[in-house]
């Protein structure tokens, strides 16, 4: 199927963007990201054994409800997510649906009910079967599942069943909109897992390159603390989306210059408008699709990343102001650090060194989790922890958007509690960015504890969605507490500490698969000497040079990563791309994709470049009347205020390449514990080319953004994107 865009660039990779991809793959190798051939293996015997217990289930389920041999009943068990798209660690869990027949419902007979305990059903099947040593069912989630540990791998299995078939056809195509006739929410919400998966790797035009670059910016988004859904950052789904855009537009990159491109381009997007892989299509099953011309509500969410299938989805709608912030934040320094990979002064490593989060706030909220068991506790630990983006919403919301909350993804426990029964949570509070048209909030207290009793009730008043009854159980308990930074628990400081000093010294972890590792070193060696050698002076692709997709073996796809980078016109002097050093020959820079020139007000509104200008301000002078948000806290959140925002804060010294070259952060010390001024708005100004197209991606000559030689009037607009 068609892509929406036609590519910026269709240009081959250079000799140095093919070393930088195979260093960037052998880096890989230490990240914890590839798991060994033998537990490859027992993936796939885990899944033949769950399978046949399907098949065991669904034949005796369907002739106690009267229903024949020779109909032979079926079911068919499909992967998505991370293992499907072949990104999976060697930690990753496996994401499975199972279609069954018509006869089977989801809730009396995958499910069953407590009343008869379990009965026939699926859960109480693999609750006694050998290989399992956990499971848990959660009916009542939006996409309705069981989470299992079976023979040590971590499975989730939703269910769908087919009113039209009473054997499932083996060679069923769950691309086929046909199977969405006549099924309930849940079941759609469970197929579009399968169906999304299925056309990302229909559309992506290269798989290797894209399931590198895929692993990459999976282990940046975890050690920088933005790898999260539920919290309003990314999840496995609409971060594959935004690499595949970006392999559409680059569709013959090499990995290396795809993680360049992915940041130089969602940096300067404005996200007011719609990231999406193919026009939107309303196949006319009355389902919803996503249309912010129609639905109205649409219109407001503030990060849109549309899903491909039908029908299609905005993935990102959990996105806050808070953590659009962070991730405009983590963009603009990793797109810093790229560049500075790309000339050789740093290593790959450098991309994705920790978030020292537990040092860039003053304030912080910790919320507790316990409950009396551990069966009670992992969905009371779910349900909380599905909620928590509630509470930084209330931040906002009782600060009259002075303050934003930054939550830390990984959960933590306190050595005096049992790990069993208990989880802790972190949220940094630091001044919110400013919005532009609205006036900065006065001085003044803030008190937070609307938030967070407004945050309390809602969690313990927990309902199942199918039959209304109230899940909460007595001993399920959501603690809030403030902390400052200098009473944080001892241990969080030095675990902090190390992570960074790992990070910065590169040590990474041995690989699960030494051969492929050594052989990857050998490539980026070999890859090395020829870019050395001046080789590139001619493109990698006319010379015939592979470098292989063998950490990707098994998975579809077999383009080698020779054809892969793109290489463009030089940008105009000043551009985003223009990253050039001296003393770096012509012959072996690495390739550079077309700038994009931006453009995006600082709060992703309507497309107006907006000014702030901000006066000099005294970082040791509580009293500065120029610090322009100086507030105390008050009530949950007591005596002082949150430092500058993130570790992305912008510097006041920076290198002489323009690359950041320290964090501007309040110490902990003197004072009167004020809230640090709000930093100077340095984004990249203008990408609205203001010829009525919607500007997510519509740059013209003027904004120094070259053209390909394959389109050279592209003018992207995605005001008639949506076609009934």
């Amino acid at each position: 199927m068609a892509s929406l865009d036609k590519p910026l660039s269709e240009a081959h990779p250079t000799a140095m963007d093919l070393k930088l991809s195979a260093e960037l793959e052998a880096r890989l190798h230490y990240e914890n990201v590839f798991e060994a051939p033998d537990e490859c293996a027992r993936r796939e015997e885990v899944l033949g054994e769950i399978n046949e217990a399907l098949q065991q289930w669904v034949r005796e389920a369907s002739a106690a409800k009267g229903i024949e041999d020779d109909l032979e009943p079926r079911c068919n068990l499909y992967t998505f997510g991370s293992y499907r798209l072949g990104v999976h660690g060697p930690a990753a869990d496996i994401d499975t649906l199972c279609i069954g027949p018509r006869h089977l419902s989801r809730s009396e007979d995958f499910f069953g009910s407590e009343y008869d305990a379990f009965a026939g059903s699926f859960y109480e099947v693999m609750k006694h079967h050998p290989g399992t040593d956990k499971i848990v069912a959660v009916p009542d989630a939006v996409v309705p599942e069981l989470k299992l540990v079976f023979r040590g791998f971590e499975v989730d299995m939703a269910y769908a069943s087919l009113p039209t078939f009473v054997s499932v056809p083996e060679d069923l195509d769950v691309c086929q909109t046909s199977v969405l006739q006549n099924l309930d929410d849940a079941s759609v919400k469970s197929l579009n897992g399968c169906r999304v998966a299925d056309q990302l790797l229909r559309l992506v035009p290269n798989h290797d390159a894209f399931r590198t670059a895929l692993r990459a910016l999976r282990v940046w988004a975890k050690h920088r603390g933005v790898y999260s859904n539920v919290l309003g950052f990314f999840g496995g789904v609409n971060l594959a989306i935004l690499v595949a855009k970006v392999c559409q537009l680059y569709p013959n990159a090499a990995p290396s210059m795809l993680v360049y491109s992915f940041f130089q381009l969602w940096d300067a997007w404005q996200w007011t408008t719609p990231v999406m892989l193919q026009p939107i299509v309303d196949e006319g099953h009355g389902l919803r699709v996503w249309d912010e011309r129609v639905n109205k509500s649409e219109r407001f969410q503030l990060m849109k990343i549309i899903t491909p299938a039908y029908p299609a989805q905005n993935s990102t709608f959990n996105v806050t102001r808070s953590s659009l912030g962070v991730l405009r934040d983590e963009f603009k320094k990793g797109r810093e650090a790229c560049a500075k990979i790309l000339l050789g002064a740093k290593k790959w490593p450098h991309l994705w060194e920790p978030v020292p989060f537990f040092s860039m706030y003053k304030h912080y909220l910790q919320v507790t989790i316990v409950a009396l068991n551990a069966d009670d506790f992992k969905k009371w630990e779910g349900w909380v922890h599905s909620r928590l983006r509630m509470l930084v919403q209330g931040v906002e919301t009782c600060s009259g958007g002075a303050l934003a909350a930054h939550p830390y993804p990984e959960k933590k426990l306190d050595p005096s509690r049992d790990e069993e029964t208990h989880c802790v949570y972190y949220l940094g509070l630091g001044p919110a960015a400013p919005v532009p048209g609205q006036n900065t909030p006065a001085k003044g207290t803030l008190n937070l504890n609307g938030a967070v009793q407004q945050f309390q009730m809602l969690v313990t008043n927990w309902v199942n969605r199918a039959d209304g009854s109230v899940v909460w159980q007595p001993g399920m308990e959501a603690h809030v507490k403030h902390m400052k930074r200098k009473d944080l628990p001892p241990r969080l400081v030095a675990e902090a500490a190390e992570a960074a000093r790992r990070g910065e010294e590169a040590e990474g972890v041995p690989p699960n698969d030494p051969e492929a590792a050594a052989a990857a070193a050998e490539r980026a060696r070999a890859a090395a000497e020829a870019a050395a050698g001046g080789g590139d002076k001619k493109r990698a692709g006319e010379e015939g040079e592979e470098i292989g997709g063998a950490a990707n073996e098994g998975n579809a796809g077999d383009a080698n990563l020779a054809n892969l980078a793109p290489s463009s016109k030089k940008p105009r002097e000043g551009s985003i791309a223009s990253v050039e050093a001296e003393g770096v020959s012509r012959g072996n820079e690495p390739s550079k994709p077309p700038a994009i020139e931006g453009a995006r007000d600082d709060d992703g509104g309507d497309g107006q470049t907006q000014t702030t200008q901000t006066q000099a301000r005294d970082p040791n002078d509580p009293n500065d009347p120029n610090d322009p948000t100086s507030s105390a806290i008050d009530g949950t959140v007591s005596d002082g205020a949150p430092e500058a925002r993130r570790d992305g804060a912008p510097a006041e010294a920076r290198e002489a390449d323009g690359a950041v070259a320290a964090d501007a952060r309040e110490t902990d010390g003197g004072g009167d514990d004020l809230v640090a001024g709000l930093a100077a708005d340095d984004d990249i100004a203008g990408l609205n080319d203001d010829d009525g197209d919607i500007a997510g991606l519509a740059p013209d000559e003027t904004a120094g953004l070259p053209k390909s030689g394959s389109n050279p009037g592209l003018k992207v607009s995605f005001a008639s994107a949506v076609r009934k």
